[in-house]
């Protein structure tokens, strides 16, 4: 019983693999129908390239000294001790896609009508909800009758959309090694992803520089005030080197340059189109059409049978 279900078996392979041959032409002429297809989409998708912009610390990594119970009376008294290098560059990271910042982004018109350039009406210079296609107009009645939820009222261009914008167009990343921020974004406009980049750097940058610049004063003072009342060597050491490192970065700041982060190289922007990939689409064609081809092959014949 074994072997005769074994040869049955090896029967329906055959003949599996029989109609399958017989239905080449038919397997093929769907390879190509999907291969023209791709073609098509190619011809008319939009062609996208990479940015990629990085990042390095302006000071140098340095341990902190050892202030024993200073912290602790530090924040009782209300003060912020200063934070690392490291520190300053995580908050500049963090700052770069928030809302402040794309707050102070938006004062930049032509920026944000760059940005939001479907929404802008030129004849009445402000921004509009886009008109939709009929397609748009099926799709909010299909979600209106699935979720009962209708289209939102429009909220205009602002600080939380552009906000929002950035997170899904820029993407960051830091390097484990040499520490590195790296932002990246892929565009068919990629100068304007170039700009809202440099834009948003300077803008976070000169937000740190003004929250130091505005607590200096009472950093360095309770710095000053406990020197004055320390009496061990090690304490006097560290506080002296904490005034030292404060007062150069009060100086960097006032000098006008770049605070916590520095661009390490000037944007680049890819060559050569890196979306949508061609050779990708097209041998996906042909997967698919492979696969569309043997599976009417196949109904066919169980069809006939």
């Amino acid at each position: 019983m074994g072997a005769d279900n074994l040869h049955d078996d090896e029967i329906d392979l055959r003949e599996l693999f029989a109609a399958l041959w017989r239905g080449k032409w038919f397997v093929a002429l769907c390879v190509c129908g999907a291969v023209a297809l791709a073609a098509l989409y190619l011809h008319s998708a939009e062609r996208k390239y990479t940015v990629s912009y990085v990042f390095q610390p302006v000071a140098s990594e340095e341990a902190m000294p050892n202030l024993g119970g200073l912290g602790g009376l530090a924040s009782l008294a209300g003060v912020a001790l200063p934070s690392s290098s490291s520190g300053d560059f995580a908050t500049f990271k963090f700052l770069l896609q928030s809302e402040e910042v794309a707050g102070e982004l938006m004062r930049d018109e032509s920026l944000a009508r760059r940005v939001f350039e479907r929404e802008w009406d030129d004849a009445q210079a402000l921004f509009r909800r886009p008109e939709g296609g009929a397609l748009s107009s099926q799709i909010a009645t299909v979600k209106l009758l699935l979720t009962g939820e209708g289209p939102g009222d429009y909220v205009a261009p602002n600080a939380a959309r552009l906000s929002e914008w950035m997170k899904k167009a820029i993407a960051s990343s830091t390097n484990r090694d040499t520490g590195f921020l790296t932002l990246t974004g892929e565009s068919a406009d990629p100068a304007l992803i170039v700009d809202v980049m440099a834009a948003a750097a300077a803008a976070t940058d000169r937000l740190l520089k003004e929250r130091y610049v505005g607590s200096s004063e009472q950093t360095m003072g309770f710095y000053q005030r406990q020197l004055a009342k320390a009496r061990a060597r090690e304490h006097r050491e560290a506080l002296a080197k904490l005034i030292a490192q404060e007062d150069q970065k009060l100086m960097l700041a006032s000098k006008g340059d770049y605070f916590v982060a520095e661009p390490l190289t000037t944007p680049s922007v890819s060559l050569h189109p890196t979306s949508p990939k061609s050779s990708l689409v097209l041998a996906l064609a042909v997967v698919l059409g492979g696969f569309l081809g043997a599976a009417l092959v196949l109904i066919r014949k169980a069809a006939r049978s």
